[in-house]
């Protein structure tokens, strides 16, 4: 990549304030930095640096440029609904967080792209998952724990301007789920995209705990989506398809 592409892509995230973001975390909360974990003061400027100097988009895009993409969701009703084949069958499957496969005839076996988070460590999402490309969702970059140099060229950033958007829209910190039909959407380069194990909260997320209380707000979040699929903007494999509320 050209010296101009990547003072393009460091502009384009400067616009989100960034960087004064963190002098001003630095600034104001010098004793809670200082308080953090060794590892979150590494991993959190070696992230800012790579989401800063890395076209995401164009790593996304090259990858899924006309190709149909499926989508899986971590919602309970997707164990025992027999979508494997289906899923498999598309050019591109993305899983997500602790999205394990545990039931294959269901959830498919392949995994091209993982979306990351904090409670994986690099080796249990390879070990998991092994997929081709990795995606870091999350904005808070202190959870940045690629460290493999194999890996770190194959992980892209979700922007923190398309997040920020996205909790504007919800009005309370969007899930996994619905940040990633947020990109796939504003890519706009997919052939299709299909979901696969999303039912808005109707039930729990399988690998959650019982009695695990929620920061999203899937209902907010399904009446968005479901606006998507009657655009014809994406489709939803769900056995919940025309329930509301």
């Amino acid at each position: 990549m050209g010296y101009r592409a990547k003072l393009g892509i460091w502009q384009s995230e400067m616009d989100d304030r960034l960087l004064v973001k963190a002098w001003r975390m630095i600034g104001l909360n010098r004793q809670k930095l200082i308080a953090w974990p060794r590892k979150y003061l590494w991993n959190a400027p070696r992230g800012l640096f790579y989401k800063l100097t890395r076209d995401s988009d164009a790593m996304m895009r090259a990858f899924i440029d006309g190709k149909s993409v499926a989508l899986v969701g971590n919602a309970q009703s997707l164990l025992g609904a027999g979508l494997g084949t289906r899923i498999d069958q598309h050019d591109v499957v993305i899983r997500m967080n602790k999205g394990f496969v545990t039931d294959p005839a269901s959830q498919g076996t392949r995994t091209d792209i993982v979306t990351l988070t904090p409670e994986l460590t690099e080796e249990d999402v390879v070990e998991k998952f092994k997929p081709k490309l990795f995606l870091f969702l999350i904005h808070r970059l202190r959870h940045f724990n690629i460290k493999t140099p194999e890996n770190l060229k194959r992980t892209a950033f979700y922007a923190h301007r398309y997040w920020f958007a996205d909790r504007t829209k919800i009005g309370r910190r969007p899930s996994s789920g619905y940040m990633m039909i947020s990109y796939l959407l504003r890519l706009n380069c997919a052939k299709d995209i299909t979901l696969y194990g999303f039912d808005f909260g109707k039930t729990p997320t399988f690998y959650n705990p019982v009695g695990y209380q929620t920061p999203h707000d899937f209902h907010a979040e399904g009446r968005i989506i479901r606006e998507y699929v009657k655009s014809g903007k994406i489709n939803l494999s769900s056995p919940f398809i025309g329930q509301h509320g």
